[in-house]
């Protein structure tokens, strides 16, 4: 072998050195893996345009990684990796990357060698911020490179077409859409799918998707928003009406620097970071800054006025961080209430490096920002969030999905945790993550294109990205697969009484496969009624198309159309008009049958992509 053949020649073994390393460290990469080699076999088979996704904070860039280090083992030219607009979500990727030691190691386009030329016959790892300039200049770089692929890291930002029905495309979309023409694949990979199914970005085909799980140390929705039991952690709900927010603010801030000496006093010996996120203006950030600064100014200043009575507040808390000795808590805090920071974050005017907030690197630190402290960065040791941000009109699920930044690494200190939320809030937050679980729960059950809820005060995403070409609005029915039908049988099973209505839902559980009467729509049903009476409906099947003459063949066949079949004047004709919930089973002339859900009172909408 000559000196030429071994010039950055590193071998086709980077993925299995990757995944090794991590072993070595204690990591299992099971689910690393198997979204790994997921998408190797959907690029394998020729798949386009695919979706990875996973829950907030799970580890997706680790599995990211691992990605980058398997399509250059496979060959591929380059790897594209787009980020949010923002700076430092982009240092804390480039940071993260380079330290897995690839090769090559990854670049920011800037980078690049200004002739494009240069970049033929060599492996590139790239990053950019999706940033319209940004990506110009991309393409521009990468004009003569035939074999590349797009990892969209939180892919439902920014990359769906919000003019997917204008006949026209935004400018974004348009730039990463040229990138890829003829020649690239593109992997979106985020937490909140649904802009992206219902967009039909880049036409992306759902039965290619990848359920990326989170790790053992993960906690997240069922952790934080259970629909049954108490909860385990701290939770704070307060009127949004009642005092002033740098009051609320103040008291929150006791309380974690008080969590954070109850952290110290259990052996975890670590820094801790708070976050405040109230707003998306600038003014009110400031505004923010200015009322922790202030607490943390009392306390470390004996000579204040208000000192005296701000330790009386601490003298209060300090009993429910440590009944046997509340004395050292509050030692605790004011022995070390000078190794603090606090830093604004994705907001003008001078910030402080954002990643001694990511991974703390004072024992009490403050975060303080709008978007980005909502979407993509990840937050180690996270012990409290004071979160107020609001909206006039209708709730999008995915991005208040995306600001559950308690969501992660939490498990060692979890049941500690401490939330400060209005409780309209929560209640807000907690639909749609119960709207958004029903959707995915659909995806990972593989059976096939997902729906997606919707109703009067929560949308599933923007519905200016909403393809409306493609795209159906049931108008709150949902069906399921057919079956053949015994009249008699399933009469008896529909009429039948119980104790409960979770009773009766089991009673028709037993009747019909998981295809016919899906598992996650038998637990929507069953946390939200629980083991209440009346609640839920259960109807006498009807004949489809026997009164009404206008059906076409198909739809006679299939027991299904587009304008729906469950209308408003079945309630009526249940036993219980006012249920809440309504199953119905329609049949046809060939003894087929359907079992049809139906919501009453909220509203509620079922939103499916047919393309």
């Amino acid at each position: 072998m000559s000196w030429s053949d071994i010039v950055g020649n590193v071998g086709n073994n980077q993925y299995k050195e990757r995944i090794q390393l991590l072993n070595g460290r204690g990591v299992t990469t099971t689910e690393i893996e198997h979204a790994v080699d997921g998408a190797i076999a959907n690029l394998k088979k020729g798949a386009k345009s695919f979706v990875i996704f996973g829950e907030p904070q799970s580890g997706k860039t680790e599995m990211m990684i691992a990605l980058n280090a398997r399509l250059l083992d496979e060959g591929y030219d380059v790897v594209i990796n787009l980020l949010t607009d923002s700076v430092d979500l982009l240092q804390q990727s480039l940071s993260r990357f380079g330290g897995a030691n690839l090769s090559p190691s990854p670049k920011e386009f800037k980078e690049l060698p200004t002739d494009a030329k240069k970049l033929v016959g060599k492996q590139w790892i790239i990053f950019s911020k999706k940033n319209s300039k940004d990506l110009e200049k991309l393409n521009e770089s990468l004009r003569f490179m035939k074999k590349l692929v797009v990892i969209d890291d939180e892919a439902d930002y920014a990359s769906p077409n919000g003019k997917v029905n204008q006949a026209d495309r935004t400018r974004i979309n348009r730039q990463i859409y040229d990138l890829l023409g003829t020649r690239g694949h593109y992997i979106g990979v985020t937490a909140t799918p649904a802009r992206l199914d219902l967009n039909n970005t880049f036409d992306n085909a759902t039965e290619d998707w990848i359920n990326f799980k989170p790790h053992a140390s993960y906690v997240g929705q069922e952790f934080f928003f259970p629909h049954q039991g108490e909860l385990q952690y701290k939770l704070f709900p307060f009127a949004a009406d009642e005092g002033d927010e740098r009051r609320e603010i103040q008291r929150a801030v006791f309380h974690f620097l008080c969590g954070v000496a109850e952290q110290h006093q259990r052996g975890v010996l670590e820094n801790f970071s708070m976050l405040v996120h109230t707003s998306g203006k600038i003014d009110e950030h400031n505004e923010d800054v200015r009322a922790l600064q202030h607490t943390i100014e009392v306390l470390s200043d004996p000579r204040h006025a208000s000192f005296a009575r701000y330790c009386r507040k601490l003298e209060k808390l300090a009993p429910r961080y440590s009944e046997s000795d509340p004395h050292s808590i509050i030692e605790f805090v004011l022995r070390n209430i000078n190794k603090h920071r606090i830093f604004l974050v994705n907001s003008k005017g001078k910030k402080a490096n954002v990643t001694d907030l990511l991974k703390p690197t004072s024992l009490f630190s403050f975060g303080v920002g709008g978007n980005i402290i909502s979407r993509g960065v990840t937050f180690e040791n996270l012990l409290s969030m004071y979160f107020t941000r609001s909206v006039k009109g209708k709730f999008t699920q995915d991005t208040y999905i995306q600001r559950a930044r308690m969501f992660g690494a939490r498990n060692k200190y979890k049941e500690f945790f401490q939330l400060w939320i209005p409780e309209d809030l929560i209640g807000a937050w907690n639909k749609c993550f119960l709207f958004h679980k029903l959707a995915v729960e659909a995806i990972r059950s593989g059976k096939g294109a997902p729906v997606w809820l919707s109703d009067h005060k929560t949308t599933p995403t923007s519905p200016a990205s909403i393809d409306r070409s493609s795209v159906d609005f049931e108008g709150g029915e949902m069906s399921f697969g057919i079956f053949d039908f015994d009249e008699a049988k399933f009469d008896r099973i529909m009429a039948a009484k119980h104790e409960s209505d979770v009773d009766h839902l089991q009673s028709l559980r037993k009747a019909l496969s998981a295809d016919l009467f899906p598992d996650y729509i038998l637990d929507f049903i069953t946390a939200d009624v629980r083991n209440s009476v009346g609640q839920v409906c259960f109807h006498s099947s009807s004949e489809f198309g026997q009164r009404a003459k206008t059906y076409t063949p198909d739809e006679l066949a299939n027991i299904r159309r587009k304008k729906g079949i469950f209308s408003n004047n079945e309630f009526r004709r249940g036993a219980r008009p006012d249920a809440r919930h309504h199953l119905k089973i329609f049949f046809n002339s060939q003894n087929k049958a359907r079992l049809y859900y139906k919501m009453n009172g909220d509203a509620v909408r079922f939103i499916q992509n047919r393309k």
